[in-house]
């Protein structure tokens, strides 16, 4: 089964009221800005998108854009089989990349408390923290919770961690006390509710590692690298992955660019971001090799052969054993033919007979194909025939590329 994200249009009415009833229950404005959005009139700001499987909605996002660089989520809300497709994180993550490619800055949502264990594993899911709860205490309403992303269009060295988390807590309203190259931190006392009692958590180095605690724990790349995408965070060993495949696997796994689509728009010459097709399965294979410093959340160039380079991604988890057991373990191998699994199991060495896999997110086809002659020009050494590690400059470079004019 295919996926569609694509923006709403007039037709999806029925279905979106359905998807937000329970929003318009808590504020009927959400009907009046609904059909807003559909009407194409010239409040360009507010905006709604969908996911769309097998001809029916099963998620529906509504927004509006309220400063430069800053949207309001309005409504979040799922349709039939939502649950077994993760609609809404699969729709909130697509229009983090079209909002990230607009330069949005900030994301803001409120949320009835009626509906917050219905969403708010999502929205964390994506990047989302908690900003706040406006209470509604004497009144016998339910709280709202108010929810935020913030879209850093930036890299940061890994040097610089510690003082980037310092700014970060200051800023949600933390105090944070010097202990040598760690820290100490703890919420202001203004910003204390009645009767808490806020204790000291400690960042520290040990080695390599950011720990936090209590309790202790190891706080990975990736994890700020979601909670702030389209952020980056540069390591002296880390060097993107070239994923190289077929084009008929490509097809089945990826959206290809323009001049590959084999799907009609639906809105003919209407700009990409309008439509993007999706794939169920984010999961692939390849040789076991480049693999030395792989981590969460490590940039990947897809490459489709014959063609050139496709797509970038980023890491969301890997796998390295036998097909065998990894049929055992991951329920997506059984998109696979076991016997194109083998073919790329390593033939000798540590890893003979294993394969790995690798789970790919936020995935953004380029705006045009960059073939092998022009990789070759930015990268005389580019050869993509197997899975192997890139030089960052390389990788930049032909994503720049891909999304400029030929």
């Amino acid at each position: 089964m295919e996926l569609v994200f694509r923006h709403a249009v007039k037709k999806d009415l029925p279905a979106l009221k359905k998807i937000f009833r329970s929003w318009a229950e808590s504020d009927p404005g959400i009907l009046d800005m609904l059909n807003a959005s559909l009407s194409g009139g010239e409040d360009k700001n507010l905006r709604c998108a969908v996911l769309e499987a097998a001809k029916t909605i099963r998620a529906g996002l509504l927004w509006y854009t309220y400063a430069i660089n800053e949207v309001r989520v309005v409504a979040l809300g799922t349709g039939p089989g939502a649950s077994e497709l993760d609609a809404s994180e699969r729709l909130l993550k697509e229009q983090i990349l079209e909002w990230s490619e607009e330069n949005i800055s900030k994301v803001t949502a409120k949320i009835p408390a009626a509906m917050a264990s219905s969403f708010i594993t999502n929205l964390k899911s994506c990047g989302f923290m908690l900003e706040g709860i406006s209470s509604r205490f004497g009144t016998g309403e339910s709280p709202e919770i108010r929810m935020c992303k913030h879209l850093l269009h930036r890299s940061i060295p890994y040097s610089g961690i510690m003082q980037f988390l310092k700014e970060l807590l200051i800023s949600l309203g933390y105090e944070v006390r010097p202990e040598g190259e760690d820290f100490g931190y703890r919420v202001k006392s203004d910003y204390r509710l009645p009767f808490i009692h806020s204790s000291w958590h400690r960042i520290t180095r040990n080695g390599p590692d950011i720990i936090v605690h209590p309790p202790a724990r190891i706080l990975e790349l990736h994890e700020l690298e979601t909670l702030f995408f389209p952020l980056t965070i540069r390591t002296k060993n880390d060097r993107p992955l070239l994923l190289p495949m077929e084009k008929k696997r490509a097809v089945t796994l990826i959206d290809l660019p323009p001049a590959y689509s084999q799907q009609d728009s639906l809105f003919g010459a209407t700009p990409l971001n309008h439509q993007r097709d999706l794939r169920i399965n984010n999961l692939t294979y390849s040789y076991p090799t480049g693999i030395q410093k792989i981590r969460k959340g490590l940039p990947i160039l897809f490459y489709v052969n014959r063609m050139g380079a496709v797509g970038s991604g980023r890491i969301e988890e890997w796998y390295l054993d036998e097909p065998k057991n990894l049929y055992n373990k991951i329920d997506e191998m059984g998109y696979f033919d076991p016997e194109d699994v083998k073919e790329y199991a390593a033939s000798s060495g540590p890893k003979a007979g294993k394969v790995m896999v690798i789970r790919f997110a936020w995935y953004r086809p380029l705006k045009r194909t960059v073939p092998l002659e022009e990789i070759r020009t930015i990268d005389e050494s580019f050869n993509p025939q197997r899975t192997r590690s890139l030089s960052s400059e390389s990788f930049k470079a032909i994503i720049t590329a891909g999304n400029s004019p030929a």
